[in-house]
Formats: structure tokens, C-alpha cells, sequence
């Protein structure tokens, strides 16, 4: 009887082990943040000396306190999609006038690609519009791999006249998370946003839509309050030979898109 309850223990801490391992791995890598190099150099680490890399390409990382109110929600959110109602609050809870965007903008290092920052609620043509949340758990696997596909390989966004659009996206929970953005000498930089808890901050992205960037989203929860905005209407670009970068666009080499599902590379 006792080998038998020994032996159910072990069962049990063996099937245990990978979810400890994954909530023991999260617990270690809260508030990193990485920005690691398709040309094999060393990668940089935390905030500051990343922004100092990104500020190059107009790009920045900040954090942003979770207000207690949209914490409900982001608990909420870990085992179901959000209602419409709960992505509207949240949104309200995460909102940015005119002047927070342009704020975001200056502190990046660039100006805005509209006139004092265009139209607030810009969208792709066919797709709805910012301000918007993107919610993990309310993808199906299918949906999941059609965006690492469409947002892992490298684009820009613009109008039809030429126009940039340019992008915040808060997350707010969940994770990790991975962005890509083109360095100089067309180096493809991969930046590691460790997840996101209810006690920690969420990050923030400010980046130009004309500097060619991705995006691979494969948390298995986790919310991004997504803004961008100048001209009303914007088209992704995986060709644009108008841009530094060019040359990446459409590719991007720490995802392999050789399978049927894209695979995100070390």
C-alpha cells in the first residue's frame, strides 16, 4: 500500500513539474526586458541601456502602472477572451489624448509622421480600428498562427500618399511578449518583454510605422491596448523600397515560417 501511495506521488509531482517550471520561469523574468541581435552580438539588457540602442530608430520602451480598477479584468482575462464591454473599460482605463501621443513621440525622439499626429482612430483598410485590445485567449489557434504569420514578418504602415502612421501598444498582462525592429545595417533586433502580472507594470512600445518592425504573438494569455494613429487609413507594407530597411521586408530571420506553423527562434 505504501509503494503504491509513493509511487501516485511521484506520478503526481512529475506531471506537475513542467507547470512549475513554467510559473517558476515566469516568476524570474518579470520585469526584464531584452533586446537580443540577428547579427550574434551580445544582447543588451533593462531599459535603459535597450532605449539607448532603440532611440537610433525612434523607438522606445517605458512602463505604466496597472490601475487597480482594470485589475479585475486582467485576472479575468487569464482564463477567458474579454467581453466588449471589458475591452471598452479597458481602453478607457489605458486612454491617450493627442498630447499623450505626441508626448510618446517627442520622448522616443521623433516627430510625428502626421500633423500634430493626424487622425486618433486610424485602421488597416478592411479591419477595425484603433484604439483596440488584443487578446490572446480570444484567438484560436488558427487565427494565432494566421497573425505570427502576417505580424512576424517584417512590414512597415502607411497611407496610400505615403503618409506613416505611428503606434503605442500598452500590454497589460500576460506574456512574454515578442516585437522586432530593423537597427541599423539592416540588423533585425528582437525585443523580449518579460510577462506581465497584476503586481508588476505593464509595458509600453512607442515606435514609427515606417521603420520596418513585427510583432509574434504566442502568450498563452495576455492583453494589449493598441493605439496608432495619422492617416485615416493605412495598408501593411512587406515591400517598400522607399524605406531604410527595405531589403528585410516581408522576411525575418528569428522566425521560421518554413512549417505549416511559423516558429519563433532563439
Amino acid at each position: 500500500m505504501m509503494k503504491k501511495w509513493i509511487n501516485l506521488v511521484l506520478v503526481s509531482m512529475i506531471a506537475t513539474m513542467p507547470i512549475a517550471q513554467s510559473v517558476a520561469k515566469t516568476m524570474s523574468t518579470e520585469g526584464q526586458l531584452t533586446l537580443s541581435y540577428s547579427d550574434g552580438r551580445a544582447p543588451t539588457q533593462g531599459v535603459e541601456k535597450v532605449n539607448e540602442v532603440l532611440k537610433t530608430i525612434g523607438v522606445r520602451v517605458s512602463t505604466v502602472s496597472l490601475p487597480e480598477e482594470a485589475k479585475p479584468i486582467l485576472e479575468i482575462s487569464k482564463k477567458r477572451a474579454i467581453t466588449k464591454e471589458e475591452s471598452e473599460k479597458l481602453i478607457s482605463l489605458f486612454s491617450m489624448h493627442r498630447g499623450d501621443l505626441l508626448h510618446q513621440i517627442e520622448k522616443a525622439g521623433r516627430l510625428p509622421e502626421a500633423h500634430r499626429g493626424g487622425f486618433l482612430s486610424t485602421s488597416e483598410v478592411g479591419v477595425a480600428p484603433y484604439p483596440k485590445v488584443y487578446d490572446m485567449k480570444a484567438m484560436t489557434p488558427e487565427v494565432m498562427h494566421f497573425l505570427q504569420e502576417k505580424f512576424g514578418k517584417l512590414h512597415v504602415n502607411s497611407s496610400e500618399n505615403g503618409v506613416g502612421i505611428d503606434e503605442v501598444m500598452t500590454i497589460v498582462s500576460g506574456g512574454p511578449w515578442t516585437w522586432f525592429f530593423v537597427l541599423p545595417d539592416n540588423v533585425i533586433g528582437k525585443l523580449t518583454l518579460s510577462h506581465v502580472s497584476l503586481d508588476g507594470d505593464a509595458w509600453r512600445i512607442s515606435y514609427p510605422g515606417l521603420v520596418p518592425h513585427g510583432g509574434f504573438l504566442d502568450a498563452p494569455y495576455g492583453l494589449v491596448v493598441a493605439y496608432a494613429h495619422g492617416p485615416k487609413n493605412f495598408v501593411m507594407r512587406y515591400e517598400e523600397p522607399s524605406v531604410e530597411g527595405t531589403e528585410t521586408l516581408g522576411t525575418n530571420s528569428w522566425i521560421d515560417f518554413s512549417g505549416d506553423i511559423p516558429k519563433l527562434l532563439d
